[in-house]
This record gives C-alpha cells, structure tokens and sequence, in this order.
C-alpha cells in the first residue's frame, strides 16, 4: 500500500487488528519462546478463547500455502508453539511468565503503539521509501525489553502506556534541532536541543538531545560534521493519569563516541564537576556530573509545559539477559567488519589503523559489560534521580520502588527564579531554557491579539 510522500507498507503488515496478530503470532511468537539472540519469555493467556484465537490463526495461516510439504512445516512448527502456550506455569519459573488477562485488549494496544512505530519510523528515516520486516519484528520482539515486573502481570496496561507515550506530542515543536544560546560558562559556545526518535530496544521511544556546538563552527551548516559534544540523552514519554501529564524517564544515556573534538570536551569536563560544590559525597557516589546537567536542563523543559510529576523504573525484567545475548552479536559484527579486506588485499584493520582503534575503544564499551550496563539503568539511575532533587529544594520523592509499583516517583514545582536552583551552571540552563518559555509566552499573546481582531 502507498502512503504519502511515496512511502509504501505491504497491505499484510498495515496496523489492523488482524494483521497485528496474524503477524505477531506467525513471525515472533517463536522467537520470543525459544530463541537464543533475544530475551526468552512465557506468555500465559488466562482466556480460553484466546487459545482458540491464537490456533484459528495459526490454522489459517498454514492453509494459506499451496505446497503441501511446506504447509506440513508450518504445522509443525506452528504445534510446537502451540504446545509451549498451553503448558502450565508454576511459581518456579526461571523465565519470566507474562500473564494476558484480556488477549483482545493486548493486541488492540499492541496495534495501537505499532501504528505509531511505523510513523515515527518514517520520521526518523525521511531517506526511507518502504517499512521492512527487519522494522516490524524489532517491534514486536523488542519492546518488552521496557516492561517492569509489574508490566509482566498486566502487559494490557503496559501496551496501552506504551502507545499513550508515543501518541504524545508535548515536544512536537523540537522536532527540528531548536537552538537554545550561548552558554557564558563554556566559553559562549552553542546549545541546541532536538526531541530526538530512540530505537525500539532503547527505554523509551523518544529522547531529548543536547548538543553543544563550538561557536567557530555552528553558522558553517555545509560542513558534514561540525565539532560538538552531545551531553547525555534523556529517554522519556509523557502521558495522562487522573487529568495530570507524568514523565516517565526510562534512561540516561551517554551516546558520544570517541571522535569528540578534544578542546570542547575538555572544556566540558571541567566545568561539570562545578556542579558536585556543596554536595556531600553521599549524592556524588556514582552520580556522573553530565546526566545530572542534562537532566536538570530537561527538567526545565518539562516545566514550560507545566510538568512536574515524574517516575524512573527501577528495573527492566529482560534487560541484562538480552545484553548478555547480544555480546555474540556484537564480537561478529566487529570481526565481520574490521577483518574484511580493502584496497589491495589489506585488511581494513590494517588499511585504517586510528579509525580500527576508536572503533575497538567503542566495542569495548559495550562488549560483555552486561553487569555495568544492569547497573546504570538500575541503581545509577535512581542514584541521579535522588540527587536531583539536591539541586530543586522544593523536590521531593513521593514514593520508592516497590512502595506502590515498581517506580521512583518525584515531584519538581515549577521553577519561579533561578535562586530556587542550586548549581551555578544549572542557573545558566535555567536562564537560556526560560528564552524558549518567553517566545512561546509571546506567541500566545500574539494570537490572543489576532483573534481579538478577527471577532
């Protein structure tokens, strides 16, 4: 099917109720049961009906072939998963077990949020002509990854949060890389913020970017690459309970590689441990300075929308197992890469020795680091969390994980000044972010006074 600007999806992948779990059921349900490059997980459907439903699909779909030894392959395959479905669990289930009470309302929800993956899919690859397999399965096998201990007991609500987040359009007008201003503590080099897409197996489906520009470069928009340092990215979505927005902040990562220009990174890292003055070294231990400033900038954010509710999961259920499956991945892609010969039968290593070490620093970074990279969404995170609320004196954690569900959750007032901020370079934030709150002010009242003239 075509849609527009030319962009096309096979009529059988378009988001229905049908197709989604058609396709859910015949492409990933297996992988998600028994594969050994992605999580492992149980799925208990507690209706019979959906039993029914499932193997109606299931028989159908073999009957759809023509060639009778292959529909006999499908079938086999097609009872294995089946039996899997219909075996009991127990209390001593060393896979994690999701627990589908109402199987229309899980794949309605799963619709709903695959809907807005294909779009954001075209967002993010404006280069991109067709939606592919490769992007479908992701989705479907992936986004558990996002799922607390108590998402696996009510994965309906998980799904339906999961498609209110991404439906959400609260920073819809940083799509485009919005600049902020000159940042006097950094020597008046450039800040710029851009509400960024993540990836299906990142926290959250949209992330908040901050990059800061070296001033001598950021007016020349011809060059490929112009030097900047990118703080670390807040994965977020926003969505409605009880009438009040609530961010859900899902991680804090650093994305830079080791191509950073040196004298702005240098810059940098000096001016970031300013920020730990004052601070006893209770909320310092394992806080890293950088996830503390580009949080407290998104704070701010948040506050122009008059946002102040805010949760952090305190663990991903999937997460370390899929990292430590993915170290197999990751050491083929590398030697697949790095091995393979280039002008005059050289290998590429050898072809482009600094670029093969930069690339060998990043590999280690994520190579069997699963332990680490457990350890930053997890306690790290909350650590941050925790020690935001230093910086905003009239923050406060409202509840802990596992007090009413798996979150940390804190409320920020809004910010009236930026004596109410502790942090010298936190306050230079505060001040560049309110420019972005004073033209929208303006705006309004722009158009107050436009409509006031129509009537």
């Amino acid at each position: 099917m075509k849609l527009s600007n030319n962009r096309t999806i096979a009529d059988s992948w378009l988001p229905t109720f049908e197709n989604v779990s058609r396709e859910f059921i015949i492409d990933n349900l297996e992988n998600l049961l028994y594969s050994d490059e992605i999580p492992n997980l149980k799925f208990d459907f507690r209706e019979k009906e959906a039993i029914e439903f499932i193997e109606n699909t299931m028989i159908q779909y073999a009957k759809s072939f023509r060639d009778n030894e292959y529909e006999e392959k499908i079938k086999a395959r097609l009872k294995k998963i089946l039996e899997k479905l219909k075996q009991k669990t127990n209390k001593n289930e060393k896979t994690p077990v999701m627990i589908i009470k109402d199987y229309k309302k899980f794949f309605e929800y799963l619709r709903q949020a695959y809907e807005r993956h294909i779009e954001l899919y075209f967002q993010r690859r404006k280069d991109s002509t067709g939606f592919n397999r490769w992007e479908k399965n992701n989705f479907f096998e992936l986004i558990w990854l996002r799922a607390t201990p108590q998402d696996f007991n009510n994965p309906e609500e998980f799904l339906k949060k999961q498609a209110e987040m991404m439906k959400d359009t609260t920073f819809q007008k940083y799509d485009e890389e919005t600049y902020l201003g000159k940042l006097e503590s950094l020597n008046n080099h450039i800040v710029c913020i851009k509400n960024g897409i993540a990836r299906t197996w990142d926290e959250n489906f949209r992330q908040m970017e901050i990059t800061i520009y070296d001033k001598q470069y950021y007016d020349n928009k011809e060059l490929w690459n112009r030097p900047h340092y990118t703080l670390p990215v807040i994965r977020y979505g926003i969505y409605e309970k009880e009438n009040r927005k609530i961010c859900s902040i899902g991680s804090i990562q650093d994305k830079n590689n080791n191509m950073i220009e040196d004298s702005l990174r240098k810059k940098i890292d000096r001016q970031k441990y300013k920020i730990n003055k004052g601070i006893s070294e209770e909320y310092t231990y394992k806080v890293e300075p950088k996830n503390i400033i580009a949080l407290s900038i998104f704070i701010n954010l948040l506050h122009i929308e008059g946002i102040t509710d805010i949760e952090v999961p305190s663990m991903y259920v999937l997460d370390y197992e899929y990292h430590t499956k993915r170290n197999k991945y990751l050491l083929k892609e590398f030697k697949q890469e790095w091995t393979k010969e280039v002008l005059w039968e050289r290998q590429k290593r050898e072809r482009y020795p600094e670029q093969y070490k930069e690339a060998y620093k990043s590999f280690l970074k994520t190579f069997r680091k699963q332990d680490l990279i457990s350890e930053i969404k997890t306690e790290r995170q909350l650590l941050t969390v925790r020690r935001l609320i230093k910086h905003y004196p009239k923050a406060n954690i409202t509840a802990y994980p596992e007090e009413i569900d798996n979150y940390m959750h804190i409320r920020i007032p809004v910010v009236e000044n930026e004596s109410q901020i502790n942090g010298e370079i936190l306050k230079e934030f505060y001040n560049l972010v309110q420019t972005l709150d004073l033209e929208k002010q303006q705006i309004a009242t722009h158009n107050k006074e436009m409509n006031k003239e129509k009537e």
